[in-house]
């Protein structure tokens, strides 16, 4: 298993199809001059099907986002790999790593500048049982072909916080601050373990990590659910499926950089 491509030529505008049943797209959006969204996937259909997706998005508030978020995904998608490599699928402690080492790589990268930051969310596919692991605001998705959608992950954002203590999601969207991330990677990071989830599917379906530039049109996952199943009746093509939805993005104003990538499972 390998990535589909690690170092992207074009920025503005990419796809990775790494396996039949897996791509991935990032695209720069409308308004940004430059693409600080970063993608790594990478796929094997033999002997098993087993996939990593690897999403990061460069908080722009830090010198040299769009390095550290390509640096996080490589980093984070290698170790990924080499865990299901050796033991089928990637237990808790290789998601540790995973961060840990694209922590790192984000540190090292801006070691003559001032250190950068960025979020990251990852999933691994393997054995029929999907793992995920975060850190800041970028998402994993379950969307069934029964009609079950669940947002896998959890925000580390004060719009988050606050709806934990109760807020509704849509006040809490639009408060002030609301996208400020309380848990990243990069400099003055302080706790880089993910948040960890696993989910063991009963019927088939997609799995899907995308950035903000996505979820931010259709935050809550019924939303996104809609959108995602819009699309999915255009195209059920994984690549054709991730490039339906980023255009829905820009399509919505393309405000950020977005990026999507998805896998089907077959339960």
């Amino acid at each position: 298993m390998h990535p589909a491509e690690a170092q992207p030529q074009d920025r503005d505008h990419y796809t990775v199809v790494p396996a039949p049943w897996v791509a991935g797209c990032s695209d720069i959006g409308t308004r940004h001059r430059t693409n600080q969204d970063a993608l790594c996937v990478a796929a094997s259909s033999r002997p098993t099907k087993r996939a990593v997706l690897v999403v990061s998005d460069g908080v722009s508030t830090a010198f040299g986002a769009e390095h550290a978020s390509l640096v996080a995904v490589e980093e984070a998608c290698s170790v990924l790999i080499r865990a299901l490599a050796a033991g089928g699928s990637a237990e808790a402690e290789s998601f540790n790593s995973a961060f840990a080492r694209a922590h790192e790589a984000v540190l090292a990268a801006g070691a003559h500048e001032e250190p950068a930051a960025c979020t990251l969310v990852a999933a691994t596919v393997a054995d029929g049982l999907i793992r995920v692991g975060s850190i800041g605001d970028s998402r994993a998705y379950w969307f069934g072909d029964d009609g079950v959608s669940w947002q896998l992950t959890k925000d580390d954002s004060m719009a988050q916080a606050r709806m934990m203590l109760g807020m509704p999601r849509e006040e809490a969207e639009r408060s002030l601050q609301a996208h400020s991330i309380t848990r990243w990677l990069g400099r003055n990071a302080t706790d880089v373990n993910p948040a960890l989830v696993e989910l063991r599917p009963d019927s088939p379906g997609w799995v899907v990590v995308c950035s903000d530039g996505l979820w931010n049109y259709a935050s809550s996952p019924e939303d996104l659910a809609a959108v995602f199943e819009g699309a999915k009746q255009v195209s059920g093509n994984p690549v054709e499926l991730a490039e339906s939805l980023v255009a829905w993005a820009n399509s919505c104003g393309g405000r950020d950089n977005i990026t999507v990538a998805l896998a089907y499972c077959e339960g």
